[in-house]
């Protein structure tokens, strides 16, 4: 039987996977496949994480869980994360441990007897920075590890980081009917579904002119910007949860791909 949300959380996977594999400085060796795992594994475990929203009880002191896991699925994460960490540098394992936590953070919502601790990603504005910055930063681990070396690389950074911010933005829009419904406050139920709709236009219009005068654009990033320009066009108010989806994960999914490509190309 087709699970939908296991596929999108695996598609989410599979992007992150992409973007990791399009920064890469290292040739195939042992530490490459440990640290593509890690970031793929690691990835599907946190998108699992907000799903399965663990909770802490009273009367016994364990995890339990809203939507109970799969045991041995839960158990297979550990392993394999672990094994990873095995062919890693202490570096490399702390960075990608501070990922890990900042992202389950932004997930999972605890609960405490009486008392709710709810993830990063209830707080508005820091929601979807704080996602943009994370999935940015899977494309750029090496570079957060070393430090920016160049003013190019920090400005790519940060092109990158503002067209999957926008889409991150996307997924406010899509979701305004099902946050107004559960009083939960995000940009789209503060500014309204046109208004921001308007505000994303204006600023990725600024970005596509940008690109199209800065020298040292990646073409990609000016394809994909011009892309989400005609879909934020498209959209309206009464657009479909699966359309959205389709379009937002699916523009994700494309950025990542070609990045992958060539980079592909490049070690060709």
């Amino acid at each position: 039987m087709f699970n939908g949300r296991l596929f999108h959380h695996l598609t989410l996977a599979v992007t992150a996977l992409l973007f990791f594999l399009s920064s890469i400085t290292l040739f195939f060796s042992i530490e490459l496949i440990a640290l593509s795992l890690a970031v793929f594994v690691g990835t599907y475990f946190i998108y699992r994480l907000s799903v399965w929203v663990p909770v802490i009880s009273n009367k016994i002191p364990l995890l339990s869980f809203y939507e109970k896991p799969n045991k041995n699925e839960f158990i297979l994460y550990i392993i394999l994360i672990s094994c990873c960490c095995f062919y890693l540098s202490i570096e490399t394992v702390i960075l990608l441990g501070g990922w890990g936590l900042i992202s389950a953070l932004y997930f999972t919502n605890l609960k405490i007897g009486t008392i709710e601790l709810k993830g990063l990603r209830s707080i508005p504005l820091i929601k979807t920075v704080l996602l943009a910055f994370m999935w940015t930063a899977i494309g750029y681990l090496f570079s957060l590890k070393s430090g920016f070396n160049s003013s190019i690389l920090l400005i790519n950074f940060i092109i990158r980081f503002t067209i999957i911010f926008l889409i991150c933005l996307g997924v406010d829009l899509r979701d305004i009917e099902k946050d107004n419904r559960a009083g939960t406050i995000t940009l789209a139920t503060y500014l309204g579904f046109n208004t921001l709709k308007t505000l994303m236009l204006v600023a990725n219009t600024i970005l596509l002119i940008f690109l199209f005068n800065y020298s040292s654009a990646n073409q990609i990033d000016l394809f994909i910007s011009g892309m989400l320009f005609f879909i934020l066009l498209r959209i309206k108010i009464n657009q479909s949860r699966q359309t959205f989806t389709l379009l937002l994960d699916g523009t994700l999914f494309i950025y990542s791909f070609l990045n992958f490509i060539a980079t592909y190309i490049r070690f060709c």
